[in-house]
């Protein structure tokens, strides 16, 4: 082979190389993601909880990806309809969602044919555990939550709201009045605040209301929080006791994670856990994340999967119990 042929040769070699060699980095190592704006889906309307923490998330991470991040407001079937968007979209990190315990535990295990399931999606960060308040209207005569169980008892017509049917606001309702065999009936919203109204103007008694929709409605005394189903009492309201120091039995506690339709690179997924652990593990981000009652929770890829699988399971088996069904 001549000089001229064994450089050709050579060359090509190490041109296919280097392809091959390109070809095996992830793409975000060739900083090729993201090239192009990523879409977060909130499974709830806007002004939610959710929405607020699915906001925060993409205005934190916009300057470590150099992208926008844009938020969809996807909210219906108990979350479902968001997620079975993200579950369906291209598995290459363009497509997230804000997905709740409520999404990837709770809600799938209501439905006959769920729209999406749990084993659709990879978890991708948690961004934290959620502190829900037991709140009711401010003329109820009940101070504790031992003295609404007592009221359920008493008057079989009392009325109670969630965001929806299968969140984690439904199911400690329900079970409270199971363990206490008790009754109310049930009135599912689209959205915390949409409940708020009517839980104000009376046409509701009592709900578990997330900080960002309870806080504004305590303070000025026009709500009364009489329990919190949370790991600890929350500073801003610390006389306000946990579910859990009344009836031990109920101490679920809900989360809120980003997640990735399955199938994202493994890549992809390990930098979008970096970045989100960064931007809510400071002192910044936990600061705002605790003004909404949330607790910063960082944990890696594998420990997020293994907790969502594991209340997958064991809220999954609440539901079933309660004899839960989406209408």
């Amino acid at each position: 082979m001549s000089g001229a042929g064994a450089l050709s040769r050579r060359s090509v070699l190490g041109a296919g190389a280097a392809l091959g060699a390109g070809l095996a980095l992830p793409a975000w190592a060739q900083g090729s993601y993201p090239d192009r704006p990523i879409k977060l889906v909130v499974p709830f309307p806007p002004g939610a909880l959710t929405d607020t923490l699915g906001r925060l998330v993409a205005d934190r991470l916009r300057p470590a990806l150099n992208q926008p991040l844009v938020v969809e407001n996807r909210p219906g079937a108990g979350t479902l309809l968001g997620a079975s968007v993200v579950a369906k979209s291209p598995p290459d990190g363009y497509s997230l969602m804000v997905a709740t315990s409520t999404t990837l535990a709770i809600s799938p295990a209501m439905y006959a044919a769920p729209p999406a399931v749990p084993s659709d999606f990879t978890g991708v960060a948690m961004i934290g555990s959620v502190s829900l308040f037991l709140v009711t209207r401010a003329d109820l005569k009940v101070a504790s939550v031992a003295e609404l169980v007592a009221e359920m008892r008493r008057n079989g017509q009392m009325n109670f709201g969630s965001p929806g049917i299968g969140t984690m606001h439904h199911l400690l309702v329900e079970m409270i009045k199971a363990q206490e065999k008790v009754n109310a009936t049930h009135v599912p919203y689209q959205g915390s605040m949409a409940a708020v109204s009517d839980l104000l103007t009376g046409r509701i008694d009592f709900m578990f209301l997330d900080a960002v929709a309870a806080l504004p409605q305590l303070q000025a005394g026009k709500l009364n929080a009489i329990g919190l189903a949370a790991g600890r009492r929350l500073a801003a309201l610390p006389q306000v006791p946990t579910i859990a120091e009344t009836f031990p039995a109920i101490d679920l506690q809900a989360w809120q994670t980003v997640a990735a339709p399955r199938g994202t690179p493994t890549a992809i997924v390990q930098r979008l856990n970096t970045e989100i652990n960064k931007a809510l593990d400071s002192p910044e981000g936990r600061a705002a994340l605790l003004k909404v009652g949330v607790d910063a929770n960082p944990l890696g890829v594998q420990a997020l999967n293994d907790l969502i699988a594991r209340d997958e399971k064991r809220l999954g088996d609440l539901v079933r119990a309660a004899g839960l069904k989406a209408s």
